[in-house]
């Protein structure tokens, strides 16, 4: 027998960072797409901490500063540091094994967010979101849930329109 989440503030938090993530992907625009990210990510961090899941909390917490410095640098050495804090401040906090998921996801789109463009780094942070999806059914978090779910699907039509663009245009 499958019992729900309870319903709360906490779940009210996590389906208002739903509703403000879910439009984050249809942004074409890298630079948009990044700042975007970073308002949903504190939100969600918020979420997270009301719900007791310290490990996402502290991953959403950085991935918020992280995805707004990278609007502004492609630093190598700013990246590496986001990743190690992701690791430092994640790996003390652990209390389930599926907790990892986050972390390494979280590192990949890091890397992403600094190092790739267009439709590479779209795919790199849609394998995040399955990292993250696995964490928010195993946790019970509602809207990180359906978040998730979300991304992977609207992601993934923005980079068919993004591939079929690249197709159209004359090389």
């Amino acid at each position: 027998m499958v019992t729900l989440p309870e319903w709360n503030l906490a779940q009210a938090i996590g389906m208002v960072a739903f509703a403000i993530g879910a439009t984050a992907f249809l942004h074409s625009d890298g630079r948009r797409f990044r700042l975007h990210l970073t308002l949903f990510q504190v939100v969600l961090c918020s979420h997270f901490i009301m719900m007791g899941a310290l490990v996402a909390a502290f991953g959403c917490g950085i991935s918020a500063i992280r995805s707004y410095a990278s609007t502004k640098t492609q630093s190598t050495g700013v990246m590496l540091f986001f990743i190690a804090l992701l690791w430092v401040m994640g790996l003390p906090q652990l209390e389930y094994s599926y907790e990892l998921l986050t972390i390494f996801g979280s590192s990949v789109a890091t890397w992403a967010l600094f190092k790739a463009q267009g439709i590479q780094m779209r795919l790199l942070v849609m394998f995040n979101s399955f990292c993250w999806l696995t964490n928010n059914l195993l946790l019970g978090s509602i809207g990180g849930t359906l978040m998730e779910l979300t991304f992977i699907v609207v992601n993934a039509v923005t980079i068919f329109r993004m591939y079929r663009a690249e197709q159209h245009t004359p090389a």
